[in-house]
């Protein structure tokens, strides 16, 4: 969905060679079947979004990781409107997932989608940390 921008804004962040330890572009679909072990199926729904944001923890061994799965555009795809995105983040035994509908040219889509991405991110490990405060 995001062609690499999230890995990108990531890598970007000062000290991010301390704790980022990579990304997987599953742009294709074969690649999310055979590398993330995503089910052969559709691809644009939450259930996929899961199964890439686990596959890539589990491929990288990382304790986060965050995946999406979307129609950027132009039209529609696999039944669903173009903007209708899903927004994965895995933590160890629970991943969450959500859906968005972004407005705007796939371009926008993809930005839309990718601080979303980084939003919701952001979100999960800071309600990790503030469960381990608790």
């Amino acid at each position: 969905m995001t062609g690499g921008n999230i890995s990108a804004r990531l890598s970007a962040l000062p000290g991010a060679s301390d704790w980022y330890l990579g990304g997987v572009v599953a742009y294709d679909e074969k690649v999310k079947f055979q590398l993330l072990g995503v089910e052969p199926g559709p691809v644009i729904t939450a259930s996929t979004a899961r199964q890439m944001a686990t596959g890539v923890a589990r491929l990288l061994g990382a304790d986060v990781a965050v995946a999406t799965t979307g129609v950027g555009g132009p039209g529609p795809r696999e039944g669903q409107a173009q903007g209708t995105v899903f927004v994965a983040v895995a933590f160890p035994g629970t991943t969450t997932v959500q859906d968005y509908h972004f407005d705007g040219d796939p371009a926008e889509i993809v930005q839309q989608t990718t601080r979303q991405a980084l939003r919701d991110l952001l979100g999960a490990i800071t309600d990790a940390g503030n469960a381990v405060k608790s």
